[in-house]
């Protein structure tokens, strides 16, 4: 069985639509555990409503605690040999639970994955990955990490397009910070040995207006709050494990310059430089002597010092990189 989590709060526009795509699912064998995270709209009455109607289905109400306290609520409950978590506010194709189940069990994975397509609020869809037939891609725990961090690809940190088996996730919970999905995506990929990734947009992911990537750094400190989270990544990463904490570096330093470019001349701009300066103590070290490839660490090193070149220059450096891709999109040459 299949234990579904879905975390809830204030999502009374879309939440009937996400409900309705699961119990669609060609799959039936599964549990859809709704919690509802002290919404003050009609959300609460939404997963009551829908408790009535289906016997799968099972409801939590509890007091606001944030969308990590909601996963976590979820999995003390959950009861299936594997897991998924769904935001109420997305939807997800009829076939996507069986395509994972199946390539879970075809390739004996520890968790399997869709790629995914975006709804705006208008209803529009737009998808990165064009397929009508499935194809299923073993991803060795390596290149999962190197996707993880030097390129970032959508779908691949976040924590709503996977299939877990529940022995791989046993014992972990989410922690109560921002970008939540890249803290515990690192730490489920140092447990895991084989990822499946289904090449086929299956799950389809809102982007609301008052999404937090949606919002500007002059209004949203949350985005300066994630410079420690991905500390935290870093330090899920074993020191055995050096190209995994030099991409994980890498992606950190990104992170860091862009943000103290989107801060500039705001009033959290001293917090900001504040909180970079910190990281970048505990890090430069590490850096300079990482496997990144010694350009790479001359331009991060110079960025840091000289900000004003990094918007400009950065962009023809991301370019270049890009093009080192190959045509699978694993592999990079920025580490060699």
């Amino acid at each position: 069985m299949i234990s579904i989590i879905v975390p809830i709060y204030n999502i009374e526009k879309y939440l009937a639509h996400c409900i309705d795509s699961v119990l669609k699912s060609t799959m039936t064998d599964f549990e859809l555990i709704l919690v509802d995270d002290g919404s003050k709209d009609s959300s609460g009455s939404i997963c009551d409503d829908y408790l009535a109607r289906d016997e799968r289905i099972r409801v939590v109400h509890q007091a606001n605690g944030g969308i990590s306290s909601a996963r976590n609520r979820g999995l003390a409950l959950a009861r299936g040999e594997y897991v998924i978590f769904i935001d109420g506010d997305d939807e997800i194709k009829p076939e996507m639970l069986s395509e994972l189940f199946e390539a879970l069990e075809t390739t004996d994975s520890d968790f399997a994955m869709v790629r995914a397509y975006t709804i705006d609020d208008d209803g529009v869809i737009n998808s990165p990955v064009k397929a009508d037939v499935t194809l299923v891609r073993l991803i060795t725990q390596e290149d999962y990490m190197r996707c993880l961090f030097e390129r970032n690809e959508f779908g691949f940190p976040v924590v709503w397009n996977k299939l877990y088996r529940r022995e791989v996730i046993e014992g972990m919970t989410f922690k109560s910070i921002d970008a939540e999905d890249i803290e515990w995506t690192t730490r489920v990929t140092m447990r895991a040995e084989k990822i499946s990734l289904i090449e086929r947009p299956l799950y389809g992911y809102r982007l609301r207006p008052t999404s937090i990537t949606r919002q500007s750094a002059g209004v949203n400190p949350a985005i300066a709050n994630r410079l420690d989270t991905y500390l935290m990544c870093l330090d899920e990463i074993p020191t055995e494990c050096p190209d995994y904490r030099s991409w994980c570096l890498l992606y950190t330093y990104k992170y860091l310059l862009s943000t103290r470019l989107q801060f500039r001349g705001s009033a959290l701009y001293g917090q900001v430089k504040a909180k970079t300066q910190e990281i970048y103590e505990k890090t430069i070290s590490e850096l300079l002597h990482s496997r990144l490839s010694i350009p790479v660490k001359c331009a991060l090193y110079c960025f840091y010092h000289m900000p004003a070149l990094y918007a400009p220059l950065y962009r023809i450096h991301a370019k270049r990189c890009e093009s080192q891709f190959d045509k699978e999109g694993f592999k990079q040459s920025i580490t060699g």
